[in-house]
């Protein structure tokens, strides 16, 4: 049996999207966080239209907008781009 997107397993789906916000801020940090916020809510939509559960939508998200911001050019910051 398959649940519906929307009973998801997540208490509140606006935390771990707010939570992504941030933690893309940290890897493209030139990124304008208005855009990242959109791009994290709009991306998020579109997947939960299509999906049957919704257990793995935040992670799919997180993945779909970096691979657009790569894309797009934005440099990404990494903890391993520091050298000693």
């Amino acid at each position: 049996m398959t649940e519906p997107a929307a009973s998801g397993g997540l208490v509140d789906p606006e935390i771990a999207l707010r939570r992504q916000v941030e933690t893309l801020k940290q890897r493209f940090p030139e990124a304008d966080e208005a855009d990242l916020s959109a791009r994290v809510h709009e991306t998020h939509a579109r997947l939960k239209e299509e999906a049957t559960v919704d257990s793995h939508l935040v992670a799919l998200t997180e993945k779909q907008v970096t691979e657009d911001l790569r894309g797009g050019g934005k440099p990404v910051h990494t903890r391993n781009d520091e050298t000693a």
